[in-house]
């Protein structure tokens, strides 16, 4: 292949790369499970984007038999109006120009009905709730503890018409402000986060200090918490709430770890079900969700700052080329970074993973990775993603061994998951480059390693969080475990989801995309051995 031949080709997987991207970002949507139809005129470029879709789990609407989610075209203009999708949205039409079509709005109205339209397990659980609320006669307080975008307004809104009390609780780098008013001056829900412009840091952990104060000064019987944090907040420093407070159900892994270890030294004063734990969460928020959303916005920072990978002179000064041919380092395969390294690999970069569990690492050679330690994959990579939940995952240390011109961001997060505080401490200098993407560099250097969305979550501090239909699996999950809450009324402790309410979720995220699961047969045996434990193979 000569240099022009090599260069087109490169463009080929660069206008593809964007116009997944597009497709992805201009409805919040999950590509995974999704239909896609496709007419293009370059016959490399339609073989490149059916082979990154069919990697993320794309369906085509020839072999579905259903109506397409994305369509793409030469030009978006081109493409013929359509009707809804199989997710009950219309579809998102993306030309390989540049150009897109989506029906959903700009403003914050308009992003939390789409998003509502969208969420029909959600709908129908919730649904479910109302049933049994009016059933019951009471209206049930309820905070929730989320990043608050438009997907989470469709989930307390949707509370609010199941007959619930609800307020809502965000931090200051996790709230979109423009939501957070609407949802404010709508007056259906107490809002705890800030409906205006972000204050300085100091002045944004005062004011998350209060508001976390605010929600659980509101009483609430029932939480729905991210990260444990109010749930810990209520046994230290407000422990007059957990005389209201009945049960919570927590969202993430990061959370589960903490109420596991209050758990076991008889801290943990209340009931709370690991939703985060359930099948219909992990392995489709954690994995695909969290997979595709951090790194698309990982691409979308990159490309918008010009990067042109470790070596270039300045990254404003250079010319993207694509996730494609680039080196990815993830930290962690747990189902965050499963799902990272996937949809990485589904854009063409080579990735190798670093994990201490030599299960996981095995795990990821066979799933085509390389699996490699730290001090050895670090100097290789272009672009290195956290993917554990863990404090200080990526230390001072583990910076030093980056070449400068490395991209660095955290899949899903914790605070403090890139040591930039030990950084700061041996002097690095931080200078922002591009919106999102800072440079620190350590003393005596002219050039740093590129940080991205300051350290925080990549997905939901550069971009919208996970897709629309990700989180209609969790936030259904949510509902199923506040109604056994508050049906059930367990003790305290850490509590899983069960089996049927699992498929509960399932199913009607499955009806509400037009499919459905094999019933099981009649007589079937409990516990799904095929005969009585009796009848073996040896006997006489």
């Amino acid at each position: 292949m000569n240099e022009d031949e090599d260069r087109r080709s490169d463009d080929r997987e660069l206008v593809v790369e964007r116009a997944v991207r597009t497709a992805a970002g201009a409805g919040n949507r999950l590509l995974s499970g999704g239909v896609a139809d496709a007419e293009v005129s370059d016959a490399r470029t339609g073989e490149l984007l059916r082979t990154a879709l069919a990697r993320m789990g794309v369906r085509w609407a020839s072999e579905a038999g259903a109506p397409a989610d994305f369509v793409f075209r030469d030009r978006a203009i081109d493409a013929p109006g359509e009707d809804t999708g199989t997710g009950g949205l219309a579809p998102v039409v993306v030309g390989l120009d540049g150009g897109v079509r989506s029906a959903r709005g700009d403003d914050a109205g308009a992003r939390i009905a789409w998003a509502a339209r969208g969420m029909r397990a959600t709908a129908l659980l919730a649904s479910d709730m109302r049933t049994e609320t009016e059933r019951s006669g009471g209206a049930p307080r309820i905070a929730v503890s989320l990043v608050l975008e438009p997907k989470t307004a469709a989930l307390v809104l949707a509370l609010a018409d199941a007959g619930c009390e609800v307020a809502v609780f965000s931090a200051v780098s996790e709230t979109d402000p423009a939501v957070a008013a609407e949802l404010a001056a709508a007056g259906r829900v107490a809002v705890f986060a800030p409906t205006g412009g972000c204050p300085d840091p100091d002045a944004a952990r005062r004011l998350d200090a209060e508001h976390a104060a605010a929600v659980l000064a509101w009483r609430p019987e029932y939480l729905i918490d991210d990260g444990a944090h109010l749930i810990r907040l209520a046994h230290t420093e407000h422990r007059e709430a957990l005389a209201t407070l009945r049960a919570a159900a927590e969202e993430t892994t990061s959370g589960v770890r903490p109420l596991r270890e209050m758990a076991a030294e008889g801290a943990l004063r209340i009931p709370v079900i690991a939703v985060n734990d359930a099948r219909t969460k992990t392995g489709f928020d954690n994995l695909v969700g969290t997979g595709q959303s951090c790194v698309f916005a990982t691409a979308d920072l990159l490309d918008a700052a010009g990067w042109s990978g470790p070596g270039a002179s300045r990254t404003a000064e250079g010319r993207y080329r694509g996730i494609a041919g680039t080196r990815w380092t993830v930290l962690g395969y747990g189902p965050v970074g499963v799902g990272t390294a996937r949809f990485a690999a589904a854009l063409g970069a080579r990735v190798a993973v670093v994990e201490r569990d030599p299960v996981r690492a095995l795990a990821a050679l066979h799933d085509g990775f390389e699996a490699r330690g730290a001090v050895e994959a670090l100097p290789r990579a272009d672009v290195v993603v956290s993917a554990t939940g863990v404090w200080h995952t990526l230390d001072a240390a583990g910076f030093a061994r980056l070449r400068p011109g490395t991209a660095v961001a955290v899949a899903g997060g914790i605070d403090d998951e890139l040591a930039l505080d030990e950084l700061a401490a041996a002097g690095w200098r931080c200078a922002p480059v591009a919106p999102g993407v800072d440079e620190w560099i350590v003393p005596g250097a002219e050039r740093g390693v590129l940080v991205l969305a300051s350290g925080g979550g990549v997905n939901y501090t550069a971009g919208e969080g996970n897709p629309i239909e990700v989180m209609d699996l969790s936030f259904a999950t949510q509902i199923a475990a506040l109604m056994r809450l508050m049906r059930d009324d367990p003790p305290a402790g850490v509590h899983a989801l069960s089996e049927e309410e699992e498929h509960l979720v399932a199913r009607a995220a499955l009806a509400a995309r037009g499919a459905d699961a094999d019933p099981a047969p009649l007589g079937a045996r409990p516990g799904g051995a095929a005969q009585p434990w009796t009848v073996h193979r040896y006997r006489a």
